[in-house]
């Protein structure tokens, strides 16, 4: 059996290095392609869906303005908190301030 030198070494190394980038690469795209024919699945299930909904949508728009002014005044409770569990707050108005 024959000894290997350190150029050998090195080019076997690198060899199997290029080998495992291709394959990582490969198996991306696999991956990426997968996605994006699940993704393509769903925008056409949802566009199927909003268009069931469309007659519905101030009702929706009303509902996420409700959704959305809670989320508000809870993290405006949650700053003004600043960690102090002693303290109560009670809300009276809610509005808009920029």
């Amino acid at each position: 059996m024959e000894r290997f030198s350190y150029l050998d070494i090195v080019v076997i190394a690198v060899v199997g290095l290029l080998v495992l980038f291709v394959l990582l690469i490969v198996w991306q795209l696999f991956r990426q392609l997968i996605q994006l024919q699940s993704n393509q699945h769903k925008v056409n299930h949802q566009t199927e869906t909003t268009d069931q909904t469309n007659q519905d949508f101030p009702a929706l728009v009303q509902d996420e303005d409700e959704e959305t002014k809670l989320i508000a005044v809870l993290m405006a409770l949650i700053l003004a908190n600043e960690d102090q569990q002693d303290k109560s707050y009670q809300v009276t108005k809610i509005e808009r301030i920029r």
